[in-house]
């Protein structure tokens, strides 16, 4: 069985969520859940990928036999449930597979305190393992582990109630500046937040244009951008102001400027803290650099890549700094501790796409601004990534030790004349030179993928160590 918790839940082949692992991973969070934070009432949500109705029937019928109150919300983002499951004081389940491809799909577990952290899981996963091992409740299911009987679980249907919340989350807390005269084109492919999200932006005032709407669902990666050229076209064909747009359940934001360039999620995640006026900030070693520069943060804390190690950052900020948040080079922010603004605006301890996009929209329109002029302001540091598809996990390894045990031999095929100034192995290779110039290798955590990350002083030469970086992890894959 290959289901395993990844940087931020459960992943894995869509074949292999079975009602029967689907079942049993739910009864495993619960053993876990009722000791640590116990709630009644469990809150469910899920993405608009094929498979994910019938995951969360396994899910719901799970916490039925456990005497659960589900709290069904339907398709929605996953900040927008785990916003509802905080303000109910509610355990959460929800089922995504976020930006990996169709055929594969996840589930994410909240606690009543939030988002599950990396300690949780393990225990989890053990108490998953022991359930597998004692056959738990094998007379529901055939040799298939599917249902030998349909699951018709009773659920109460919450949807309306917490889209209403999310929205109002954000309506009150940016009442004070209207988004009155700025056209912001909504790409919405299939993403769990592609209703959800356009309505915020039309409360607060802005022109909202929804285009690339698909029944079928579209694995869009915030951090391996494929349809730049296609979303400049839309932006120059409507004259927009800013395009926006969301992975699959809608945790990680996508946003292209006027001027038809990607703005990275570690760049959002700098503005969002600026205009937030945050004090302490935790993301991933993989982010840009040049936040070490920016004075107003008076402390910054590098984590291994994933939600989790955010979070965990993140509380342990908590108790030095009165406003802490967190982000990662997806884009996807992290509010630690409550920001007054029109209203006060609460915590929401997972990953969110709504807020980072709504910072750079008010940042410009407060400032009387393009949104690519708030871009240009931050610190000359760039950053890239590429995603290298159908890379066998056991490759991955080799790749990684491969370049670990030369580093310079590998550095030197992408920049010539270049020599390691430092190397990082906190999660993956990142690899530092005396140019300046970083390449930073990670295999996924629950994906046959590989990623590259690179930072230079110009986006151009980023993106060409990216492509450069690619080419040569390409020809490692197939050698």
């Amino acid at each position: 069985m290959a289901l395993k918790f990844g940087t931020s839940g459960v992943r894995g082949l869509v074949t292999e969520f079975t009602d029967r692992e689907a079942y049993l991973l739910t009864c495993a969070f619960l053993k876990h859940a009722d000791i640590v934070s116990p709630s009644q009432t469990v809150a469910v949500g899920m993405d608009l990928r094929e498979s994910s109705p019938k995951i969360t029937a396994a899910v719901q019928k799970a916490l039925q036999d456990h005497n659960k109150t589900v709290q069904f919300c339907g398709v929605l983002p996953t900040p927008a449930l785990a916003y509802f499951s905080a303000e109910k004081g509610s355990m959460a389940v929800m089922i995504t597979g976020s930006h990996i491809p169709a055929d594969r799909n996840g589930i994410k577990f909240y606690l009543t305190s939030g988002e599950t952290l990396k300690s949780d899981d393990e225990k989890i996963f053990n108490n998953y393992e022991s359930l597998q091992k004692e056959n738990y409740k094998k007379e529901l299911f055939n040799d298939k582990g599917e249902f030998l009987q349909s699951s018709n679980s009773k659920s109460t249907d919450c949807s309306k109630e917490a889209n209403d919340l999310f929205v109002q989350r954000y309506v009150n807390a940016f009442s004070d500046i209207s988004f009155n005269g700025m056209k912001v084109i909504f790409y919405e492919h299939s993403s769990a937040a592609r209703g959800i999200f356009g309505a915020i932006l039309e409360k607060l005032g802005a022109q909202v244009i929804r285009l690339g709407y698909s029944d079928k669902f579209i694995p869009v990666d915030t951090e391996a951008v494929e349809s730049l050229d296609l979303f400049s076209k839309w932006i120059k064909e409507h004259n927009a102001d800013i395009l926006v747009s969301t992975d699959g359940d809608g945790d990680r934001p996508l946003v292209i400027d006027n001027q038809g360039r990607l703005v990275q999620g570690d760049k959002l995640g700098i503005i969002c803290s600026e205009f937030l006026a945050i004090e302490a900030v935790a993301l991933p070693i993989s982010c840009n650099s040049g936040i070490s520069g920016i004075s107003s943060f008076k402390k910054i804390n590098f984590t291994k890549i994933g939600s989790p190690y955010v979070v965990e950052a993140l509380n342990n900020l908590m108790t030095e700094f009165k406003s802490v948040a967190g982000f990662e080079a997806n884009g996807g922010f992290i509010l630690a501790t409550p920001v007054k603004r029109a209203s006060v605006l609460k915590p929401l301890p997972t990953r969110d796409s709504v807020l980072p996009a709504l910072t750079i929209i008010a940042s410009a329109k407060k400032h009387n601004c393009s949104v690519a002029e708030v871009v240009d302001q931050l610190p000359n540091r760039f950053t890239s990534s590429v995603l290298a598809k159908n890379c066998p996990l056991e490759k991955s390894q080799k790749i990684l030790q491969a370049a670990g045990a030369a580093p310079e031999v590998f550095v030197k095929q992408i920049i010539p004349d270049a020599k390691i100034q430092s190397i990082n192995t906190q999660d993956g290779l990142r690899m530092t030179t005396d140019k300046n110039k970083v390449i930073h290798l990670r295999p996924s955590g629950n994906a046959p993928e590989f990623r590259c990350y690179t930072e230079s002083d110009s986006q151009k030469d980023a993106d060409l160590l990216s492509a450069a970086a690619l080419h040569k992890i390409l020809a490692m894959i197939q050698g």
